[in-house]
Parts: structure tokens; sequence; C-alpha cells
């Protein structure tokens, strides 16, 4: 065999494993004492938001995917009437300022709450998250039942959403 073609095999076997192995790790438990501040300053707890689905988005304005996103998440939300048949909440990243996710999602008109994550426990609580976007959606018992990293399958989520409305 040529060494590409081995070199591809094994590079194509190792991404595969890598895959399988992503797949079989669980999605981290979340506490209900876990605690989400709302850039007015609104507190809720992990307990108080379970009842209905959430999605819930890791965002920062320096994210050109993220900010791409709010006009696609605004939809969504008024479509299927977020805050009444569920919850969207726009997490902030540690590392930025709290004065840049007020001006960025009041420039951005996002009709969804934001969230401050100010010291890492709430990228902690969903597995370290580092990287914007990451989306995951929860059903209403508070269960991660799906996560992505990257820019969102609209259509796919909607879909989701409506399954777990009813």
């Amino acid at each position: 065999m040529p060494t590409k073609l081995i070199t591809f095999l094994v590079v194509l076997t190792l991404l595969l494993g890598l895959n399988w192995l992503g797949s079989q790790q669980g999605y981290p438990e979340l506490p209900d004492n876990l605690m989400f501040q709302r850039i007015d300053g609104t507190v809720q707890t992990m307990q108080e938001l379970k009842g209905k689905p959430l999605l819930v988005t890791f965002w920062s304005p320096s994210c050109a995917i993220c900010m791409q996103e709010v006009e696609e998440l605004n939809h969504l939300y008024t479509e299927l009437q977020g805050s009444k048949n569920f919850d969207l909440l726009a997490l902030s990243m540690y590392y930025d300022r709290p004065d840049s996710i007020v001006e960025s999602s009041t420039q951005s008109k996002m009709l969804y709450p934001v969230y401050l994550d100010l010291e890492k426990s709430l990228s902690k609580a969903f597995g370290n998250v580092v990287v914007t976007p990451t989306s995951f959606l929860i059903n209403s018992s508070g269960e991660i039942i799906y996560q992505h990293v990257g820019r969102l399958d609209f259509s796919l989520i909607n879909q989701k959403l409506k399954a777990l409305i009813g």
C-alpha cells in the first residue's frame, strides 16, 4: 500500500475512534443550586429553570458566529413563544467584560435573556466550555440531552425543541 493511503487510513481511524469516544461520554449533571445571573442582576437557580425545555448558548461579543446567530435565535425565540414554552439563555463567557456583554446584547437587540458568568461557574458546570458558540438543549427535568459546538443547525434545533414542547 502506498504511504499516503496508509497515513490517511490511520488518521481516519483515529478520528473515528475519537468521535466514538466523545459520543460515549455522558453530559454533565447540572446541580439544582447552579446560579444564573442576568445582566439586570436577577438571579435564578437551575431548580427554578426546570419545568420547560431550555436552549442554552454560550456566546461572546468577539465571536462572529455568535453575533450572526442572534437574528436566528430571536426568530426561534419568537416563533416558539420563548419564555412561555421554553427558555433561551445566552450565557456570556467568563473572560468577557460585563459592560461589553450589556452593550453587545443591547446593540444586537437580543430578545432573550442574557446571563453573566463572572466566576466561570457556568462554564465549569457545563463541562468547561471554552469555545463559542457552544449550545446545549436541556429537557424540562434539567437534563442535558444535546450539545453542539459551532454554528447551530436551526432546523434541527427547531425540531428538537418542538418535540420537547409537545
